[in-house]
């Protein structure tokens, strides 16, 4: 899947049954053929995460499991 990258934001917290949650959410938009526009999401990545060094406005590549995770992020350009 091919997205842009809009934001991102640290998450350091406890959950309600006390373990840490730390990682990363990104929020990318892509085209989608039933939006007008560009349709817009979030991902969360874990802190184990190779997230690769990028900045909003980088197009991304993003592959995921067969149960729809984030599998591998590849900055494709701007």
């Amino acid at each position: 899947m091919k997205a842009k990258l809009i934001g991102a934001r640290e998450l350091n917290f406890q959950s309600g049954d006390g373990t840490t949650v730390k990682g990363v959410q990104l929020y990318i938009s892509f085209p989608e053929e039933s939006v007008v526009g560009e349709m817009t999401d979030k991902l969360f990545l874990s802190e184990n995460f190779a997230l690769p060094a990028c900045k909003p406005g980088d197009m991304l590549d993003i592959t995921f499991n067969r149960k729809g995770k984030p599998e591998t992020i590849t900055v494709i350009g701007k």
